[in-house]
C-alpha cells in the first residue's frame, strides 16, 4: 500500500473527464462532465460511499450533462486521489479533520475552487448521504436541494432537555446520554446493544470497522483476495444477491438488527473479508449475476485503488460518528433540533438494507419530522445497495426532477 504510487487508470464514458482542483485544504481529484468556460450550467455535486471513489457516479455524471447541468463527483477526504488529509496511522490520525462540520467546509471550498456560489442539487449515497444532508442542514442557502441514496437523514442532535429542573440524578442521566448527530451512532442508544449482540455471536459492522483491526483486516490482502473480498461486498449488498430482503425494524435492539445480513450484523470471530466470504460460499453465481452493471474491468479500477491506498481513510469517518462520548461530533450540536430545508428526495433500491439500517429514519424523513420538504421517494425493485451504479437512469431522474422543481 502505497499513496505515492501512481494511480490506476480509469475506464471513463467519453462526456467525463478527471482532473485535480487545489483549494486551501486539500487538493481534490475530481470526475465532470457538461463543464463550460462560462460557468453558466448549474452546478450538482455527486458524493460517494465506502467503499467506492468518485467513479462509482461514472454512469450518472453524462446523464445528468445531457440534461444541461455541470456535474462533479470528488473523491472525498480520505479516499482515492484526493490527498492533503491527515494519513497518519489509527492511533495517531487527529478526528477531528473528519467531522462532520470539516466534510461540508471540503465541499464548499470545493465549490469555490471552481468558480461557484451555490449548488443546485447536493447528492450522497451511503455515507456520501450523510455529508449530503449536513451539508442541506447547515448551509440551505448554499446547497439549494439535497438528494439521498441508501441513508436516509435521521436527524439534528437531539440534546439533553430541561435538565436544569430536574433532580440531580435525572440530569446526569440525561447530560450522559448525550449524543450526536441524530442517529444510534455515538449515543446513549448504542449502549448495551454490543453485549446483547455478542451473546447472538454478532457484532456491528460500523464499530468493527473503527477498530484498529479493520483497516489491516482489509488492507493487507493480496491483489487476488482483494479482488475476490471487493466482487463479494459489492455483490452482497446489491439487488443480485437474492439474500436480501429488507423490511423495516421496529427498534434499536439487538433482536431486532440481528435480523439483518452478515456485512451489516457480522459473525462476532469474523473479520469483514471472512463474512463476505462465509455467504459468497454458498454463492452459486459467485458474483457473476453482478457483472452486468460491475464488469471486472470496472472492479479492478476499485481493487487497484484501494491496493494503493488502502481504506483507513475511509474507515476513519466511522471512527468519528461511533466515538462513544460523541467527542468527534460536539460541533454538530449547535444545529440541535434544526431541520433540512431545501427541497428533499430519497431514491435506494428496494433490495437495499442501509434504509432500514437506522430504525425509523426514513419515516422521519418522508413525514416531515426532520426535512421541512420532502419532495419525492422511490424505492426501485430489483435494486440493492449501489444505485448509482445498479440504477443510474432513475438517480439522474431523480436530481433532474428535484432540480426542475426549485424555479417552477
Amino acid at each position: 500500500m502505497s499513496l505515492d504510487a501512481s494511480p490506476p487508470s480509469l475506464s471513463l464514458p467519453q462526456s467525463v473527464s478527471s482532473r485535480l482542483v487545489a483549494t486551501s485544504d486539500l487538493t481534490y481529484h475530481i470526475l465532470e462532465a457538461g463543464a463550460t468556460p462560462a460557468r453558466d450550467r448549474p452546478l450538482v455535486v455527486l458524493l460517494h460511499g465506502f467503499p467506492e471513489i468518485a467513479y462509482s457516479w461514472r454512469r450518472v455524471l453524462p446523464k445528468l450533462a445531457a440534461a444541461g447541468f455541470y456535474a462533479v463527483a470528488p473523491d472525498q477526504r480520505g479516499f482515492g486521489r484526493t490527498t492533503g488529509w491527515d494519513t497518519r496511522g489509527y492511533d495517531d490520525v487527529d478526528l477531528q479533520s473528519f467531522s462532520l462540520t470539516t466534510l461540508v467546509r471540503d465541499i464548499v471550498l470545493l465549490v469555490h475552487a471552481l468558480g461557484y456560489r451555490s449548488v443546485h442539487c447536493v447528492a450522497g449515497h451511503d455515507c456520501g448521504a450523510i455529508t449530503a444532508s449536513t451539508c442541506a442542514l447547515i448551509r440551505p442557502d448554499f446547497f439549494r436541494s439535497v438528494a439521498l441514496m441508501s441513508h436516509p437523514f435521521n436527524g439534528s442532535p437531539d440534546l439533553p432537555f430541561n435538565t436544569a429542573n430536574e433532580s440531580s440524578i435525572e440530569s446526569q442521566a440525561k447530560a450522559a446520554g448525550q449524543g450526536g448527530g441524530g442517529g444510534a451512532e455515538g449515543s446513549a442508544a448504542a449502549s448495551g446493544i454490543h453485549e446483547a449482540l455478542a451473546r447472538h455471536g454478532r457484532k456491528h459492522y460500523k464499530w468493527y470497522y473503527s477498530t484498529p483491526n479493520a483497516g489491516p483486516d482489509m488492507s493487507s490482502l493480496a491483489p487476488e483476495e482483494l479482488h475476490r473480498f471487493l466482487r463479494g461486498y459489492f455483490h452482497l449488498k446489491s439487488g443480485s444477491w437474492p439474500g436480501n430482503k429488507p423490511r423495516p425494524l421496529s427498534g434499536w435492539s439487538a433482536e431486532e438488527v440481528v435480523q439483518m445480513p452478515g456485512y451489516y450484523i457480522m459473525p462476532a470471530d469474523a473479520t469483514m473479508p471472512q463474512a463476505v466470504e462465509r455467504d459468497m460460499a454458498d454463492e452459486p453465481t459467485q458474483g457473476k449475476s453482478s457483472h452486468s452493471w460491475l464488469p471486472d474491468e470496472e472492479l479492478a479500477v476499485y481493487v487497484a485503488e484501494y491496493a494503493r491506498t488502502g481504506f483507513q481513510g475511509g474507515l476513519n469517518w466511522y471512527r468519528v460518528r461511533t466515538a462513544p462520548d460523541g467527542r468527534y461530533t460536539r460541533d454538530y450540536d449547535i444545529f440541535a433540533g434544526k431541520k433540512i430545508e431545501p427541497p428533499c428526495a430519497f431514491v435506494s433500491g428496494k433490495q437495499d438494507w442501509g434504509i432500514y439500517q437506522e430504525p425509523g429514519a426514513l419515516d422521519k424523513m418522508t413525514s416531515g419530522a426532520v426535512c421541512s420538504d420532502f419532495r419525492s421517494l422511490r424505492l426501485l425493485d430489483g435494486v440493492g445497495h449501489w444505485i448509482p451504479q445498479e440504477s443510474p437512469d432513475e438517480v439522474a431522474q431523480t436530481i433532474i426532477s428535484l432540480i426542475k422543481e426549485l424555479d417552477s
